[in-house]
């Protein structure tokens, strides 16, 4: 009988079932950017060929039937692609071809091994810096010398557009909204040349064409000198570590037209996004050079060359001038700068010492004295006699003649004010009055942004 209700129980009994595991979907990612040749021939390098759909080429008869109705309609076709922030992929007619290049990228992304660094949450802590010498895991720390030209790695990043992009923005709409609205910009007391702005411009657009550079500083990484030797680490394994660190900045350039949103959106907001690629340098880099096409330009027009180039490192001056400084007037207002900086320190003195304010406005009104020889030693003289005069000392005469000549060197000015010196650029001549961030570059290709 007891058997028999053992039996009974076993039978009724209900053995719980394991929950069945989940599989983990894949990422929700929206495209704002997406360089479908660089996504083609990168995944035909690892698939082979990639074949046209049946989609694509309706979404290529549709393209055509779009372009031929804007080009019967001028008025549609000036609304549709005349904007400057918007771009062609916006079309509803776009559909179709996204999904399939969307479907590329996902064959692309979910092959393992192609990407050197990639998003990473689970992150240990380093004990100390042999750790970060010896770690293998390249997406926690890795040497700057194993960046190398070609190998993929994904960012997750603070976009933002290049300064250079901002002022050619910014230039382009100015010199728009003048035109359209006089009254407003002439009721201004502001004196603005609007033919040499929109000669700015059009330069940029040109020396741009229709590329746009930009820069974002890595979220989760950052970079970390040991023995000499640059680190990009991740920010989690060195939060323990007491070392300096300095950010990493990917810099790169991307093209207008590829662009899934309306760039207003992207570039302008400083918004968090996810980049992947490909790395154009070996290494780090101290500097780049946004506008590529300005180093045509450096043979026979150095100054503009120089002067695009620094634009990305300069801030904006708001104080409206009316009068234009030579390039002989800001250079010797540099050398009169550093030559009372080093005439105090001959003396024992800093800036701190003296009321340097005073001096500041001397030079402001001396520099106009940069066109002749004469002009150019008087204002040595008013300045060292300023000084002189202050800490009641006096410079023997050869030491001033060495801290004249540095002061020339270091600023470029010359001697003979007709001649100018070549070798000494107008952006290494205002370097120190720009403000260059402390910060390592990471020249890349851009295959992708989403988030």
């Amino acid at each position: 009988m007891l058997s028999w209700y053992r039996r009974l129980r076993r039978k009724r009994t209900i053995h719980p079932v394991e929950p069945e595991v989940a599989e983990r979907p894949e990422p929700l990612r929206e495209f704002v950017y997406l360089d479908e040749v660089s996504l083609r021939s990168l995944l035909s390098s690892q698939a082979g060929g990639v074949t046209d759909t049946t989609s694509e080429q309706k979404v290529a008869t549709d393209l055509g039937e779009l372009q031929a109705k804007l080009a019967s309609d001028a008025v549609i076709g000036k609304a549709e692609i005349s904007s400057r922030f918007q771009t062609s992929n916006s079309s509803t007619l776009q559909t179709l071809r996204k999904a399939t290049v969307q479907s590329w990228f996902r064959e692309f992304y979910n092959k393992p091994g192609l990407r050197m660094i990639e998003l990473i949450d689970d992150v240990a802590a380093f004990a100390d810096l042999e750790d970060v010498q010896r770690c293998k895991k390249t997406s926690a720390a890795i040497r700057s010398d194993r960046l190398q030209r070609g190998i993929l790695a994904e960012f997750k990043v603070k976009l933002s557009a290049d300064k250079v992009f901002h002022i050619d923005t910014l230039v382009s709409e100015f010199v728009g909204m003048a035109k359209d609205y006089p009254r407003i910009f002439q009721a201004g007391k502001t004196v603005v040349d609007m033919g040499e702005i929109e000669a700015i411009g059009k330069l940029l657009q040109r020396l741009l064409a229709g590329l746009i550079p930009i820069r974002g500083e890595a979220v989760d990484y950052c970079v970390i000198d040991i023995e000499g030797i640059d680190y990009v680490v991740h920010k989690k394994a060195v939060a323990d570590l007491d070392v300096d660190t300095k950010p990493l900045v990917i810099v790169g350039v991307t093209e207008h037209l590829a662009y899934w949103k309306d760039i207003r959106r992207v570039l302008f907001s400083e918004a968090e996004f996810t980049i992947l690629c490909r790395f154009s340098k070996d290494g780090l880099q101290e500097s780049w050079l946004p506008v590529k096409l300005a180093d045509l330009m450096k043979d026979f027009a150095p100054d503009i060359a120089d002067q695009i180039n620094s634009a990305s490192r300069m801030s904006f001056d708001r104080t409206p001038t009316i009068r234009k400084e030579s390039i002989s007037e800001v250079r010797l207002g540099l050398a009169l700068h550093q030559y009372a900086s080093d005439l105090l320190a001959t003396f024992g003195k800093s800036v701190e010492d003296v009321d340097f304010d005073t001096i500041s406005c001397m030079i402001g009104s001396l520099k106009e004295r940069a066109e002749t020889a004469s002009g150019q030693r008087s204002a040595f003289a008013a300045i060292r006699a300023e000084i002189s005069t202050m800490v009641a000392q006096k410079v023997d005469a050869e030491i001033d003649a060495g801290l004249k000549e540095a002061a020339r060197n270091s600023s470029g000015l010359s001697l003979f004010p007709s001649q100018t010196k070549a070798d000494v650029p107008l952006d290494r001549a205002v370097a120190s009055k720009v403000l260059v961030p402390d910060e390592k570059l990471l020249d890349v290709e851009i295959v992708a942004m989403y988030w």
